[in-house]
Order: C-alpha cells, then structure tokens, then sequence
C-alpha cells in the first residue's frame, strides 16, 4: 500500500477521501467521476471507465478530505495531469498513472506536507527511535 519515501520524489498516500472529476473535452464540459486510489504531489493513481493513451491531457476537479486531526475541511485544488502509464484493470475499470503538469506551487507545497504528515509509514522512517545511535 505504501511506497518507500526514497524510491519516489514525492511521498504517497492512499488512505484519504477524494471526491475527483476529471474533463477530458474541456471546451464541451464533459465531467466524469472517477476513483482516486492515492495521491501524491506530484501525481494521481485513478480508476475509470473511459480510456486513454499515454501523453493524455485531463483536467482534474479535486474534493481531498485528509481524513486527519487538525485538518478541518475538505480541500478543492484544480490540477491538470498527463497521462504517464497504464496500469491495466482493476475492479473491471482502466487503472492510470498521471503526473501533474499545471499545479499551482501552492497546492503542491501543501498537498506533500498533508501526505508527509498523515503516511504512516513515512513517520517511521523520518522518527529517530531509541535504537538510532
């Protein structure tokens, strides 16, 4: 479920609540749902119904719920993201791979300090225990 923090640039997360739209034909509005599996700063894992091919634009609408302590509300942030992998099916749906491409320094900055802080797994390797000499 979780990556190790020194193979990725950003640290993931895959425990959180986000409520994803994505546009694929921006100038006739069409939004579909689809799953969020987890999410880092620098990109998405997503299950849909429709397909796409590596190089693909998709324009993201994104309701993140942290699910976490001191983290009030659901955070909006609009991010566009390139298709980078097909991952194969999952649950009968298509399974990609996106790396952001148009996201705010802002959203990014927050959105891995959110993930830093509620992945677990990231907390014990960034910890000193007692055993660190």
């Amino acid at each position: 479920m979780f990556d190790n923090p020194n193979n990725r640039e950003f640290v993931r997360v895959g425990n959180w609540s986000v409520n994803a739209k994505i546009c694929t034909n921006e100038g006739f509005g069409q939004w579909a749902d689809v799953q969020v599996l987890n999410i880092a700063a620098g990109g998405l894992l997503f299950l849909t119904d429709l397909t796409f091919e590596k190089g693909d634009k998709i324009r993201f609408d994104l309701l993140i719920d942290p699910l976490t302590p001191g983290v009030p509300m659901k955070i909006p942030m609009k991010v566009v993201g390139e298709i980078r992998d097909d991952r194969g099916t999952k649950s009968g749906m298509r399974s990609y791979s996106i790396e952001f491409t148009e996201i705010s320094n802002n959203d990014r900055i927050r959105l891995d300090e959110l993930v830093r802080h509620t992945n677990y797994k990231f907390k014990i390797y960034a910890e000193s225990d007692c055993l660190d000499m």
